[in-house]
């Protein structure tokens, strides 16, 4: 009887330490993906596309601190995904659901597997995963599949669109890029 009870008890607490689902909880800042989306991914893959959808999407523009290299740290030594020695960086801020976003286009040499990154921090964020159902479902749309994850705060999809294109998407909840170890980075490299 005695061991039942202690079973009992120790499924209880189990049960406590579980997390929450990420549909329970959800993001803190909804409009973090879709901010992201507009500004990154929706349109054409472009340079020109991606600043315009900066200007439109109410940013401003503002001078570049963070360093794309950042980006790259959770594949820094696979040489696909250096975003180091950037030829240009440029850098916008917007306020979305009361926390102000910061939205940073890079480009590398045109050598690279992705000369282009576009990529959103997000500061304040607990886990990432509340995130990546929004995420998930844009990255697939545009033809990207899953790669890897690491809960509760990474995901990590890539593919090849318009034919051979290499295209890659991240979600990490916590971001190298700024030295906040709770902000977030959504990005796109192309």
């Amino acid at each position: 009887m005695m061991r039942v009870a202690t079973i009992a008890a120790a499924l209880a607490y189990s049960a406590l330490a579980l997390p929450v689902s990420a549909t329970e909880a959800g993001p803190e800042y909804p409009g973090a993906v879709p901010a992201f989306l507009d500004a990154c991914a929706k349109g054409e893959l472009t340079v020109a596309a991606r600043e315009q959808a900066f200007s439109a999407g109410g940013w401003t523009e503002e001078p570049a601190t963070i360093d794309p290299k950042g980006f790259g740290i959770s594949r820094a030594l696979d040489k696909n995904f250096d975003y180091s020695k950037a030829v240009s960086v440029k850098q916008w801020s917007r306020s979305v659901d009361g926390v102000v976003l910061r939205g940073v286009l890079a480009t590398f040499p045109e050598k690279r597997r992705y000369p282009t990154l576009c990529a959103v921090v997000v500061p304040n964020v607990k886990h990432g995963w509340p995130y990546d159902d929004a995420f998930e479902a844009a990255v697939k749309a545009l033809g990207l599949k899953g790669k890897s994850t690491d809960l509760p705060h990474y995901f990590e999809y890539s593919g090849k669109i318009d034919g051979n294109h290499p295209v890659r998407a991240e979600l990490f909840g916590r971001t190298a890029a700024v030295p906040d170890k709770n902000s977030m980075h959504l990005y796109i490299a192309f």
